[in-house]
């Protein structure tokens, strides 16, 4: 797999570090984050919200099952078909640090990337359609 990665990677020095690659956020998990992408492509932004949602998920059950996290990196990568109708699969890297036995976050991550809603719904498949269409013609438009 390459061509389309993006991650998204716990930030303990936002806001007082500006990433070289990436852009950093406030996160409601995290703190901070940094997402990045090479470009911002529409693969490379749907890696992204599939890494973001492991990445958010992984806090949430983290927190529910009292295990502190210490920095977490998720980044997705992928690629499609030649004629770009379908994705010809996703892999994911999760590295975590937390207060547990490396077992337990193990654990922690598998359950997470069979469960997280993102991945699921990619995972089936899910139609999709144009609702509406709005548009204007400009000065000189014709």
């Amino acid at each position: 797999m390459a061509g389309f990665a993006a991650g998204i990677a716990s930030s303990p020095d936002y806001p007082g570090a500006v990433p070289l690659h990436g852009l950093a956020i406030r996160h409601h998990k995290s703190g901070a984050a940094v997402l990045s992408a090479e470009v911002p492509s529409g693969g490379h932004l749907l890696h992204l919200s599939m890494a973001t949602c492991v990445f958010n998920d992984l806090h949430t059950a983290a927190a529910a099952r009292g295990i502190g996290l210490g920095r977490v990196e998720v980044r997705a990568d992928g690629a499609f078909d030649a004629e770009l109708t379908r994705s010809t699969g996703v892999a994911l890297e999760v590295d975590l640090e937390g207060a547990s036995p490396e077992a337990e976050l193990e654990s922690l991550v598998r359950e997470v990337v069979e469960n997280a809603v993102i991945l699921r719904i990619v995972r089936v498949g899910t139609p999709v359609g144009l609702a509406s269409v709005r548009v204007r013609t400009t000065a000189g438009g014709g």
